[in-house]
């Protein structure tokens, strides 16, 4: 996963430091084929792992991990597509030629301009004569220029130009524009828009997202005199309709939930990501005797039964992150489960996060990756030079192809919790009798 991160970022590195070169982009095909040899045996690891055991241990809780990363590869997605098309959007075939022929030279002088204005900002359209020294003679040529401060007679511009072939014309700009046509890196507006975009996507999916071990936030609960716990055993593991959202017209989603028992309030259900599969969470979990901690919301929470998230910890070593809910929200939870400030908590980092894999998690996974795949065929056709319509379209399916299968993968897996499901008694499904 490592290298096929990599890999794409160097991709659109490249673009950056060379974005209009003739085609093919070799350097850029190079890219994408180490991303996809990487992404084709990501998937071959992880029908290895999955063979492997039913349990794997990892000091955060892997679902916030997973959902984070594959929504920032999705949503960073589209600056690749995007940089992939600009590398042939942006080069100039006439500019091509100019370099064959020869090179480019600085040497111009205006001669006329005129001012043309917007609603809210203005710019300079001018059109003027410059002394172009081609090999056979100085020309005054005309031409177009674009400028934010009005040219004045004898002001030196940049011009592009081959000296021994008149006939290829002129292209007149500022110095970084010019440069960018024959080869030179993008300009700093490009690069700051890349970094913009993948920061954004970084700030949407990771930083909102991405928790810190949840065993270190009891200990801050606790600090703060707020963290509450239970002692309860694992009753069954199943599948039901999660309450959230409470809004009648957004849709609710089955997840897999635990029934918990204990002896200081009755039942309690533990909500967990409905990527997790429970049918191996069920052999794990029946009759483990654990504890659950929360922290009660510090407003009220719109959906009726909620406690808020908690955080299950069995046998003091492994632990489960969710969603706490009660049976009955108007039965209040005993005020004896306040933790006491000398109350010794597992050390933050040692308990390890319960990893169940199952061929349906490994399926899922799988799917996006695989999607990665077709993706980055289009990409790849790209590298060789189409047409402006051709690449934008390529780009565009590309694009499709990632949010695709990361609806597969979902579909995939609300199927599973579905056939999982019981006719008339959903907390029934995959439990096993303690």
């Amino acid at each position: 996963m490592a290298l096929l991160g990599l890999s794409l970022a160097a991709a659109v590195a490249v673009v950056l430091i060379q974005p209009a070169i003739r085609p093919p982009r070799w350097d850029l095909l190079s890219c994408l084929v180490v991303a996809a040899i990487a992404a084709g045996v990501g998937v071959l690891l992880l029908r290895r792992s999955a063979s492997g055991g039913r349990e794997t241990a990892g000091r955060h809780w892997w679902v916030e991990q997973r959902n984070s990363w594959v929504g920032f590869a999705v949503w960073s997605w589209a600056a690749l597509a995007f940089f992939v098309a600009y590398a042939v959007l942006s080069p100039t075939p006439a500019a091509w030629e100019i370099v064959d022929a020869g090179s480019a030279t600085e040497i111009e002088k205006v001669v006329s301009s005129k001012y043309v204005s917007s609603q809210r900002t203005g710019h300079y359209t001018s059109t003027v004569l410059v002394s172009v020294p081609f090999d056979q003679g100085p020309r005054i040529t005309e031409v177009a220029l674009t400028s934010g401060d009005k040219p004045t007679p004898g002001e030196e511009v940049w011009v592009l130009f081959a000296p021994s072939s008149p006939e290829l014309g002129v292209f007149v700009g500022d110095r970084q524009s010019l440069e960018e046509e024959v080869g030179g890196r993008a300009d700093l507006w490009t690069v700051f828009l890349a970094i913009g975009w993948l920061a954004f996507c970084w700030f949407m999916n990771l930083f909102g997202r991405w928790r810190s071990d949840p065993v270190a936030g009891l200990h801050r609960s606790k600090q703060q005199g707020s963290l509450h716990e239970l002692p309860i055993v694992v009753a069954g593991v199943g599948v039901a309709i999660d309450e959230r959202p409470a809004s009648a017209s957004s849709r609710k989603h089955l997840k897999p939930r635990i029934r918990m028992t204990s002896t200081g309030f009755g039942e309690l259900y533990f909500y967990l990501d409905d990527i997790v599969d429970p049918v191996p969470l069920a052999q794990e979990l029946v009759g483990v005797r654990g504890r659950v901690f929360w922290r009660p919301p510090t407003r009220q929470l719109p959906y009726a039964d909620s406690v808020g998230y908690a955080v299950v910890l069995l046998d003091g070593q492994r632990y489960l992150c969710g969603w706490l809910e009660s049976p009955d929200a108007s039965v209040p939870l005993p005020t004896s489960a306040l933790v006491p400030s000398h109350r010794e908590l597992p050390i933050a980092g040692e308990p390890r996060a319960l990893r169940p894999t199952s061929r349906v998690v490994t399926n899922a996974n799988s799917v996006i990756l695989q999607s990665v795949l077709v993706a980055l065929v289009p990409l790849a056709v790209i590298t060789f030079g189409v047409s402006d319509v051709a690449a934008v379209a390529l780009a565009v399916a590309s694009g499709l192809a990632v949010v695709r299968g990361r609806r597969r993968a979902a579909g995939l897996v609300r199927r599973h919790l579905q056939r999982l499901e019981p006719d008339g008694d959903p907390s029934a499904a995959v439990t096993r009798p303690a």
